[in-house]
């Protein structure tokens, strides 16, 4: 199996895990493939990570499992051109812990 192939499937499995459906692939103008759902799930997941940031009592595993869910959607968000629309200097301002995290990851790749 490709590289391709093996983050697209742990996408899959991550947007339907978090939104509890099935999410198909659907393919763009050009070509590529992607998984539905990821700006859905990582809306989700970014208000959970608000959450348990913000409570205080921070759970390390479930922060860190956030975390690879959220950087798991970075090809996706890349390939439908929201950092174009959104950079990540964007993400990183305001008051969330999820988008600066995500921000932040898309400004260390480059985004």
């Amino acid at each position: 199996m490709s590289t391709s192939n093996q983050v697209g499937d742990k996408l899959a499995d991550v947007n339907s895990s978090t939104l509890g459906a099935d999410m198909p692939q659907v393919t763009l103008p050009g070509g590529r493939k992607v998984q539905t759902g990821t700006v859905a799930a990582l809306i989700v997941n970014i208000k959970l990570y608000d959450e348990i940031v913000t409570t205080g009592i921070i759970e390390e595993a479930k922060k860190a499992q956030l975390e690879e869910k959220m950087a798991a959607s970075l090809p996706v968000l890349r390939l439908s051109g929201i950092f174009d629309i959104f950079p990540p200097n964007e993400w990183i301002a305001g008051s969330s812990a999820g988008r600066k995290f995500v921000g932040e990851l898309a400004a260390k790749e480059g985004l």
